[in-house]
């Protein structure tokens, strides 16, 4: 009978392993940075996204008996109840995510210039149709525009 021992992993084994590991991480570790990039970017356009439809509602249901609107800052976007933005009164506010933004000189693109968003009463309609750019803090080329027609309707490119 014949008995074998286990003699454990030599350090030449153990050194091929650890390099098949570190080989690994820096493969995957750039892609996973780029990802979360990625989902932040999609994640808090969709919270604007669902912030102007909130504020377009209020409106349209004239909640509190007022028109609501949204103002874009560079790192947030607040909603706001009345015909103007006043600092110190806010409903809600999304707060962005380091890694994206909204570039107060060219992300916002309202007509008639300014940073808000202000719905009509009853119809919905904003006479501040426009775009808002979203972008990777990163890389500008990398964004997402949001688009809000006349009539209040948001879409996404």
């Amino acid at each position: 009978m014949r008995i074998i021992q286990n003699r454990g992993m030599n350090i030449l084994e153990l050194t091929v392993v650890i390099s098949i590991i570190i080989l690994i991480a820096a493969i995957t570790l750039p892609n996973l940075s780029s990802f979360k990039k990625q989902q932040a970017l999609k994640n808090t356009t969709a919270d604007i996204v669902s912030l102007i439809n909130e504020a377009r509602n209020s409106t349209i249901s004239s909640k509190n008996s007022t028109n609501y609107g949204i103002h874009f800052e560079e790192d947030k976007a607040i909603l706001f109840s009345g015909s103007s933005f006043a600092n110190n009164v806010s409903d809600k506010q999304i707060d962005f995510d380091n890694a994206v933004m909204v570039s107060e000189d060219s992300g916002i693109n309202l007509h008639g210039g300014g940073n808000d968003l202000i719905f009509e009463r009853i119809t919905g309609n904003t006479a501040n149709y426009g775009t808002i750019v979203v972008q990777l803090v990163s890389d500008s080329s990398n964004n997402r525009v949001i688009n809000v027609s006349s009539i209040g309707i948001v879409s996404v490119n």
